[in-house]
């Protein structure tokens, strides 16, 4: 639609908007992905204003153009919100001009650590777009003119737990945080847009009408002036055993996330498989309009709601939970992997002609059901003079602060208790990630003192063993009697002993003793050769005397005296040749690279300092969701 194409106008003199908002269930891990976004974009021209979440991909996008009918390619205008790593998943795609669009992220996102949750990556926040609905002007209607309706499309923290298990409401873990992004989205509201504005809000807020959240965010607007209402009325509770089958079915077609949709019953889904399983049936997609700028309408015409489903409620027009009907074609395709899993499960094979004898199954566009609505616009006078709709907005925005009833205040000292407790949970864990930094440091440091005890007291050891042990193997091979009795020189003997020492060491501690290490060099075996040790005594002497007895005596005195120098020697060779044994220590201790002390301290120092970087990262980003949640709670204070 060009931006000149006025648009129809009803007899009651307004603007029909057909407005729906649904949660794509577009994460990287959802089935049928691709086929689901086709089927939706066949959709599309049954609306004029369309509020997405969990639209992550932009490929996701472009399917969904591709898809759509010409009329839809030509006329519409689509646009979508990247936000951090993930992306918000927020767009829109409207029939009408946009004039401006923007996203707002929410200051509070979750925790960091809660990897497999995501909500922390994808930034949550709200998409802003203002659009421009051509309008009769003039004096006589023949004039086309532009007003302005301000789109807010929102996708809130999810829960993850069933709270209906829980203990206590207040320990569902992201309560606060969609408490604070709902808060947030007031004061979006607020700051972009005045009680006389054309509002519609929509998304997936992860939770109820009568949650604290949305209480929070309609308290706040309606403080300031704004008259906000839902096109869903709440649903009872259908705990009562007393409800007939009729009611409760009428009941449960009010859900938007329910037990009814064939994805939230797989015994595979995503939040099944990691135990995240949330409260079903709960209805937590809504759209939310301004009044009297909108007036909520019947909405005959919308094919994508049941047959049955209740169109008006208690006598008044309602929203319509559309997209609920198993449309989406998803044909068995028998893997091999998918045939032993069948096996398993059920004992049968599943295989050939069998197999593809199974007829195709049919699933829902999402996870979640869609929230349509009619709104009638009413159509200001472009004329300086304020039309009778503006003027009467701005006569009760004139008035004193609206008054807040009793269970509205109520809720505005629950949240503010709340807040509180969490704002102190919060410090409690700073104070606990500081002391868990500074624990890891002073087990980093005492970790690098015991290693470096550790390996000094090793190697001690083993210098000390091979000591005794090359000891042992000295004495028992260096005998100075068997010395002098070996043939040729005493020294060369030692030495061939002392290399028989050597070699035993070499043997059994599987070592290479340092080429330095030499026994005696040829130095001192001339110098001890030059003291009568190099060559044997003989007889020669005593025979030459004639006196065989003093021959005798002068043979013991210098078969003593060799025996002598022999022992002297061989202890002179051994402590000249002794090996370096704190060397010897150190090379048996050597471990590879990777598995030195060295290396290891390294690594855990890296670990250490990482870990405190988290620790870092969790301390100020709980500091700072302290600070915003303190904010806040003033705030609600000065209500």
């Amino acid at each position: 639609m060009s931006g000149k194409e006025m648009a129809q106008v009803s007899p009651r003199g307004e603007v029909p908007l057909r407005v729906v908002t649904f949660n794509l269930w577009g994460i990287f891990n959802s089935k049928m992905r691709e086929a689901r976004m086709k089927a939706f974009a066949t959709k599309i021209l049954n609306y004029d204003i369309i509020l997405l979440q969990e639209q992550f991909s932009q490929a996701d996008f472009d399917i969904i153009y591709r898809s759509a009918p010409q009329e839809v390619q030509d006329k519409y205008y689509f646009r979508r919100f990247r936000s951090s790593f993930y992306g918000s998943g927020c767009a829109v795609i409207s029939r009408y001009p946009v004039k401006q669009a923007f996203f707002h992220t929410y200051p509070l996102q979750g925790y960091p650590e809660m990897v497999l949750h995501g909500d922390f990556f994808a930034n949550k926040g709200a998409a802003v777009v203002r659009v421009q609905v051509p309008v009769p002007g003039g004096e006589n209607g023949d004039a086309v003119a532009l007003q302005e309706v301000i789109l807010y499309t929102t996708h809130l923290v999810a829960i993850y737990q069933k709270v209906s298990q829980l203990s206590s409401w207040k320990k569902e873990r992201y309560l606060p945080y969609r408490i604070s992004q709902a808060i947030s989205l007031a004061n979006l509201i607020l700051s972009t847009s005045r009680p006389t504005d054309r509002i519609i809000i929509g998304g997936d807020f992860n939770c109820s009408q009568r949650s604290l959240e949305v209480q929070m965010m309609l308290i706040l607007l309606k403080k300031h002036g704004y008259n906000v209402r839902s096109v869903l009325p709440p649903p009872r509770a259908l705990l009562d055993k007393a409800t007939n089958e009729a009611e409760r079915d009428q009941g449960l077609r009010l859900y938007t996330f329910s037990d009814r949709n064939t994805f939230n019953t797989m015994k595979t889904s995503y939040f099944k498989l990691l135990k995240l399983e949330a409260d079903i049936p709960s209805q937590i997609d809504h759209i939310f309009f301004s009044s009297p700028a909108f007036a909520l309408r019947d909405f005959p015409s919308c094919p994508d709601v049941e047959d049955a489903y209740p169109r008006r409620v208690n006598g008044a027009p309602s929203g319509l939970v559309v997209f609920t009907r198993n449309e989406v074609y998803g044909p068995q395709e028998p893997t091999w992997g998918g045939s032993i899993w069948h096996q398993l499960i059920t004992g049968k094979r599943s295989c050939g002609k069998a197999a593809a004898a199974v007829p195709p199954d049919m699933y829902p566009m999402s996870d979640h059901y869609g929230v349509a609505a009619l709104l009638g616009m009413r159509i200001d006078e472009v004329e300086p003079v304020a039309s009778p709709v503006t003027l009467s907005i701005m006569a009760e925005a004139a008035k004193s602060p609206p008054t807040l009833s009793a269970d509205e205040i109520k809720i505005l000292e629950t949240v503010t208790t709340y807040l509180e407790c969490h704002v102190a949970k919060l410090r409690s864990q700073i104070r606990t990630t500081r002391l868990m930094a500074a624990s890891s440091v002073l087990m980093v440091l005492m970790n690098l003192w015991v290693l470096h005890r550790l390996t000094v007291k090793e190697e001690r050891r083993t210098a000390a063993m091979l000591e005794q042990m090359y000891n042992i193997a000295v004495r028992s091979t260096s005998e100075a009697t068997r010395l002098a009795k070996t043939e040729g020189s005493p020294l060369r003997g030692a030495m061939s002993q002392l290399t028989a020492a050597r070699g035993w060491v070499t043997r059994h501690l599987n070592l290479r003793l340092p080429s330095s290490l030499q026994f005696i060099s040829n130095e001192k075996a001339e110098a001890v050769d030059s003291k009568g040790v190099s060559a044997p005594i003989t007889g020669g002497a005593a025979a030459a005397e004639g006196d065989a007895k003093a021959g005798a005596r002068q043979q013991a005195r210098e078969d003593k005296k060799t025996a002598v120098a022999v022992a002297t020697a061989v202890r002179d060779a051994a402590d000249e040749g002794r090996p370096d044994f704190a060397a010897i220590a150190e090379a048996l201790a050597l471990r590879p690279l990777w598995a030195s002390t060295w290396v290891s301290s390294v690594l855990n120092i890296a670990a250490s300092v990482i870990g405190t970087a988290a620790f870092a990262i969790g301390m100020f980003q709980r500091a700072g969701n302290a600070n915003v949640l303190e904010e806040q709670v003033q705030q609600i204070r000065l209500l």
